[in-house]
């Protein structure tokens, strides 16, 4: 059974993460390779986008075909956007270029990349409110690489916590 995002509450006043517990996810959520093995293979953009739209289809039975990505400068502040009534998400390439010249290693960058773009596709697909696609990205994230997992942490803690890990030491929340 797959969940119905339309009873999940949102409110201006919630946590970021409160009310968790209410996601139900489709059934028979592990098909395929591992999301972790997926993710550390992937080779570009579109293999983790194509990531975020299995974990979306398997975990929560929702998807969207027909979307495509583009990389564009963007302010700092927005990680990514998808314009209402479009197919296209647009992710910022400033900010990941300013997070590859952090030295981030790579496959905490690809989790940078797979956290972002959940969230916009989830934008997509007709979420629209904010506390509630930052509790399903946490859901999703938790649920498709466990909790330890560097997208888990940045689904948690916002994709910008990525900057401020010390991420030259072994600081980091997931280590």
């Amino acid at each position: 059974m797959s969940v119905d995002i339309s009873l999940l509450s949102c409110s201006s006043h919630e946590d970021r993460l409160a009310n968790t517990g209410e996601i139900r996810y489709a059934e028979n959520p592990n098909s395929g390779q591992p999301y972790n093995v997926s993710l550390r293979e992937s080779n570009d953009f579109q293999d983790v986008f194509e990531i975020v739209r299995r974990s979306v289809k398997e975990l929560l039975g929702e998807e969207r075909v027909g979307l495509e990505l583009y990389l564009r400068d963007l302010p700092l502040e927005v990680g990514a956007f998808h314009k209402v009534g479009t197919d296209i998400i647009v992710m910022n390439r400033a900010l990941i270029n300013l997070v590859v010249e952090a030295r981030v290693p790579l496959a905490e960058v690809k989790s940078f990349v797979y956290s972002i773009l959940l969230h916009e596709y989830l934008h997509s697909l007709g979420i629209y409110c904010e506390p509630q696609v930052r509790r399903l990205t946490y859901q999703i994230s938790k649920e498709a690489f466990g909790e330890g997992h560097p997208a888990t942490a940045l689904a948690k803690m916002g994709p910008w916590a990525i900057l401020n890990w010390g991420l030259t030491s072994g600081g980091r929340p997931w280590s």
